[in-house]
């Protein structure tokens, strides 16, 4: 079977109400909303290298799309006794797993960058941050724009920032709130639009959240930001929920 890099681009996301907030169920696409962007960003790459958390959504979206495409893909992380789950999905992808001491994450993406340099691989940075992803995934947010309008509030969790400046852009009469969860250090080294209020979730990125979700929801990530959500939205509010 052929691979079609925009397959995941013309899936038209679903739009769930839980706890009377429009909630986008992008969790409903393997590997979750990287995926709407991530094989136009590839494209051509026969192997594909990337250094992040043990529990992050990224990595596991870039073993979905090297099960289909059929490229290479090689994962840094920090060394844990055991392999977290999502690192174990992605060893079941047919991803290539390094673990990397000492592991903090500077560590992680500096021996990610040297390995990518030595065989010629296609690095991405954390998030998969780069402007060429940014138009396929404002044009997915912009087509359900069309079909809910604007909201007063739309919240998301924010890493790297992407997800958050992609929506600012799609939805600019509404307020956009960014939960920061990891990379909070890149937050205030970067310009967001003036319609985008960031927020610090408690908890660190590698803690999972009790807080529970009526859909599925990564509890170090998206469940973090449903829970400020739910407790502090106004108005007509809507939800990105980027990963199961």
């Amino acid at each position: 079977m052929s691979f079609d890099p925009e397959q995941w681009l013309k899936i038209r996301p679903r739009l769930e109400r839980h706890q009377g907030i429009t909630v986008v169920r992008d969790d409903l696409i393997e590997g979750g909303s990287k995926l709407r962007f991530l094989p136009l960003i590839t494209r051509g790459a026969a192997e594909i290298v990337f250094g992040g958390p043990f529990c992050g959504g990224a990595p596991l979206a870039l073993s979905v799309l090297g099960k289909y495409s059929g490229q290479k893909i090689t994962l840094f992380y920090a060394a844990r006794a055991a392999l977290h789950q999502r690192q174990q999905t992605a060893l079941q992808n047919g991803a290539t797993i390094y673990q990397v001491r000492p592991g903090y994450m500077t560590n992680v993406q500096a021996k990610a960058r040297a390995y990518a340099a030595q065989k010629g691989a296609l690095f991405l940075p954390l998030g998969f941050d780069r402007p060429e992803a940014e138009d396929p995934f404002v044009a997915c947010m912009r087509g359900v724009r069309k079909r809910q309008g604007s909201p007063d509030q739309i919240w998301c969790a924010t890493g790297s920032g992407m997800l958050t400046r992609c929506l600012a852009v799609a939805f600019p009469d509404s307020q956009i709130v960014g939960v920061a969860v990891g990379l909070k250090s890149r937050h205030g080294a970067q310009a967001f639009p003036p319609n985008v209020r960031l927020i610090d979730h408690p908890l660190e990125f590698a803690k999972e959240v009790r807080f529970k979700a009526g859909f599925p929801s990564c509890p170090n990530y998206d469940r973090k930001a449903w829970q400020l959500c739910t407790r502090e939205a106004r108005g007509n509010a809507m939800f990105w929920n980027v990963l199961g």
